[in-house]
């Protein structure tokens, strides 16, 4: 699902609001789920942050550049410490301007994929990835300890993939369902997880959910029990606003923070 505008523009304004509601409902900040994604410390990571500085390219292919995006994402990198520019030319001449300029990690998407280069380790970061697995870490810090709790991952593509390969790492007992049955089976195969074929059954029985899925008000009022929680990145938002107003506080979801800023910690670590 391609990310709008009006999604993005207040992002650079909000992050010591969303940096201290994170904390409140996870017990961590922005930084500390990146680096817990990444598999190292916050320490690390602001250590690092003194000599990476970053580029954000702007890119112009396919259906070219979505309004605030290089911005917003500018600003998530500078609000995790590292010094960043969004470069003032565009695509091929944006990507030359900024290894002039010094940096040493790119970020830069297209219509098919939004990567982070490390440069000098010839190391590339899809934000699929990066972002299945923090929402998994702001998932562990919601509900606590993942090990031998059951998790249904709502979609199969490339997020829940990645969730998926970070929950069972975590001793996950996982499920999916997506409504593509063959890509929930082929992910059923591969690592070893329950395939649920029918949505609206599965969420009355679990209560802790990963949407990764790029459908709206999939999660209704009757999903939300007391002990539920739920990472949602999906985009468009998963939950009806009934659902939202009663999970709003054991909820995390956001339409760039974390898989950005996952993907900066992956990418210095």
């Amino acid at each position: 699902m391609r990310l709008s505008s009006e999604l993005l523009i207040d992002i650079g304004r909000e992050l010591d609001n969303y940096n201290r509601e994170l904390l409140g409902k996870t017990g961590c900040t922005l930084s500390g789920i990146a680096s817990r994604a990444a598999g190292t410390t916050e320490r690390k990571l602001c250590e690092a942050s003194s000599s990476t500085p970053v580029a954000v390219i702007p890119i112009t292919a396919g259906k070219g550049i979505i309004e605030c995006f290089t911005q917003a994402v500018q600003s998530i990198v500078s609000y995790i410490g590292f010094t960043s520019f969004v470069t003032h030319e565009y695509d091929v001449a944006g990507l030359a301007e900024g290894i002039n300029r010094g940096a040493k990690i790119i970020f830069l998407a297209d219509d098919n994929r939004f990567i982070a280069i490390n440069l000098s380790r010839g190391l590339v970061v899809d934000n699929a990835e990066a972002t299945g697995r923090g929402y998994v870490a702001a998932l562990e810090c919601l509900a606590g300890a993942l090990r031998a709790r059951r998790v249904l991952v709502i979609g199969a593509g490339r997020v829940g993939r990645s969730a998926i390969r970070a929950l069972k790492k975590l001793g996950a007992e996982v499920a999916v369902f997506d409504i593509d049955q063959t890509k929930a089976e082929t992910l059923v195969r591969k690592y070893e997880a329950v395939k649920e074929e029918n949505l609206a059954d599965a969420l009355l029985r679990y209560t802790i959910l990963l949407d990764a899925c790029p459908a709206a008000e999939i999660i209704k009022a009757e999903h939300i029990k007391p002990d539920t929680v739920i990472a949602a990145c999906g985009i468009p938002f998963g939950l009806s606003n009934e659902a939202y107003s009663m999970a709003k506080e054991c909820l995390v979801h956001d339409p760039l923070q974390i898989g950005v800023a996952t993907m900066l910690a992956m990418a210095v670590k």
